[in-house]
């Protein structure tokens, strides 16, 4: 680096926080790769100039490293000039008796957080390569400790009856979010993020603080659209129940680019566009067609009759990757599937039967048999590769000669019921995990079912209900583990507390929820990557449960449409699409 750059660095640091400065000097000095600045350097609120600026005074190669293009992480189709006017069409599903209304408080599936984020905005989008990028706010910084966290909101930001976006607005919103009282899906997110009641304040009409209950590193991604609960809605609503219909009748303001004009929880949904958008928009309007399952979804498309699928499966949509007149997006992703081995009772509380479970699976067999290889080996803990902080640890091993022997020292082979949800790949994936089982004298029944996530999920929520012993459970993709550490994994005490909420395993172990505090307290990624070694080695060795794969996030549309934004949460953001 030259004198100059030099000065430019001194220049920045200037202007930032402790926290800020460390992953700074961190980057400078080797110890940060250019992925895992971008990364870190978004969610402690470094802008992306800044970043840009940055990365450039660091390289060897001025020509090519002195500015980043857009937000890091841009997963847009390749743009041409903007096309004004069309609908566009897409294939949706029928939200979920919880989402159906499309409430915010109470939305906790796919079809229906790709319906919501049409209409509201978060804080912070979650980027397809996992970086943040603001939507409503525009900065956001942590004091010394990351235990309090301020952002700015960008003062252009309006709903649609043409008010301005202020922060007692995001003060009511979220903080209705986690009022246990209105039991929102989200207070597992918002516990993880170390957020109470009265947690949050409006210090100017532009300026929100969150003052948590302890440090916490990933705090942006608490208010992101991975939290996808958090939409911002003005602070004289005090009922969400009827959401969708309000919004219909102009009784609730929204400041996304699109308002509700008609809606069938069972048929679909009509957008038009928001008069008083603070953004641009190309469309004149944007429809939901809701196809029954995936296969009829895509042969939708095929056809013709929408443009675009919101997600498909490799299975359904083989013929897709090929075709010259398909936009594929194919997003690295942490969804995955958990199949969680019961460690307070049954079979599975023998931790040398669990450990043979991890050792009987074959998982690039697993992969390449549902996925044909879309997808990557995961290792029994939710540290994927894709995240920066996940640090190095040891690769599950197949050895079934080692797993027979255990099975063997645990007092031998047994029958047990293996439940789980009954869509997605489920159903071949607990064929190839009772093939695993069997050759280590293991026999599992299968028993997937529609009410699993009513009956054989959990017991945290209804202690009558029995759970199960295993079974394998859908989860989505996260942008940071921390929801994952701490709701299907922390030792479970009661609903207020947050904690292992969703302990499938009922998996209680003081070292591991230890390890998971430092973790989240951690605010630079050193300190993180050390925590995490320390969580993988417990949880490899316990297995609470098996986590043998995470999936690639597939969507399309036709190559007329342009513009569109995938997550691999499942937001399909369309207020830059083009259709020629």
């Amino acid at each position: 680096m030259t004198n100059k750059d030099f000065r430019r660095i001194d220049a920045i640091r200037s202007n930032q926080g402790p926290v800020a400065n460390h992953v700074i000097d961190e980057f400078i000095a080797g110890r940060l790769s250019r992925r895992s600045f971008i990364s870190r350097g978004t969610i402690i609120g470094l802008s992306v100039p800044t970043i840009g600026a940055l990365i450039a005074a660091c390289s060897d190669d001025k020509t090519t490293a002195t500015t980043t293009s857009g937000a890091p992480g841009d997963s847009t189709a390749p743009t041409t000039p903007a096309t004004k006017g069309g609908t566009l069409k897409i294939a949706g599903f029928v939200p979920s008796s919880a989402s159906a209304l499309l409430d915010p408080v109470a939305v906790n599936d796919g079809p229906g957080l790709t319906l919501l984020s049409q209409v509201g905005q978060f804080l912070t989008i979650s980027k397809a390569d996992l970086t943040l990028a603001g939507s409503l706010a525009t900065e956001w910084t942590p004091n010394a400790d990351a235990s309090e966290w301020t952002f700015k909101l960008n003062p252009a930001a309006k709903f649609s009856d043409g008010s301005p976006v202020t922060a007692d607005d995001v003060v009511a919103s979220i903080e209705r979010l986690i009022n246990p009282d209105n039991k929102s899906n989200s207070l597992s997110a918002f516990a993880t993020g170390k957020l109470s009641p009265g947690g949050v304040s409006a210090k100017d009409a532009g300026t929100v603080v969150f003052k948590l209950n302890g440090p916490m590193g990933n705090f942006p991604y608490i208010v992101s659209s991975d939290n996808y609960n958090s939409i911002i809605l003005p602070k004289s609503v005090t009922d969400t129940t009827n959401f969708a219909k309000d919004v219909i009748a102009g009784k609730i303001a929204t400041s996304g680019p699109w308002t509700i004009a008609k809606y069938d929880a069972t048929m679909g949904i009509t957008y038009a566009p928001n008069p008083n958008y603070w953004g641009s928009l190309n469309l004149e309007g944007l429809e939901y067609v809701f196809y029954s399952d995936a296969t009829a979804a895509t042969a939708g498309f095929d056809s013709g009759e929408i443009d675009a699928l919101v997600k498909f499966e490799v299975a359904d949509g083989a013929s897709l990757f090929d075709n010259p007149d398909v936009n594929v997006y194919e997003l690295a992703s942490t969804n995955h599937r958990q199949i969680h081995l019961r460690c307070s009772e049954g079979p599975f509380a023998d931790k040398r039967i669990r450990q043979a479970m991890a050792m009987s699976i074959d998982r690039q067999k697993v992969i390449d048999s549902l996925f044909t290889g879309k997808a990557s080996i995961a290792n029994d803990t939710p540290f994927f590769d894709v995240y920066p902080s996940s640090g190095t640890r040891p690769d599950s091993k197949f050895d079934i000669d080692k797993a027979k022997a255990l099975v063997a020292e645990a007092g031998g082979g047994f029958d047990v019921d293996m439940y789980g949800i009954t869509y997605y790949e489920a159903p071949d994936l607990a064929v190839l995990i009772q093939s695993a089982a069997k050759a280590i004298g293991i026999n599992i029944n299968i028993k997937l079912q529609d009410d699993y996530y009513d009956k054989n999920w959990v017991r945290t929520y209804d202690p009558s209900v029995p759970g199960s012993n295993i079974g394998i459970t859908d989860y989505g993709h996260r942008g940071v583990p921390d929801v994952y550490l701490n709701a299907p994994l922390r030792t479970f005490k009661s609903l207020d507390d947050g904690a292992g909420v969703w302990n499938s395993a009922e998996f209680a172990n003081a070292d591991y929820d230890a390890a998971v505090d430092t973790y989240s307290s951690a605010a630079d990624l050193q300190s993180q990557q050390k925590a995490a070694e320390t969580i993988q080695g417990i949880l490899q060795d316990e297995v609470p449960m098996l986590i043998p794969f995470n999936i690639n996030y597939l969507a399309a549309t036709k190559a007329n449409v342009t513009g569109v934004e995938v997550t691999a949460m499942g937001h399909f953001f369309t207020d830059k699409v083009s259709k020629a």
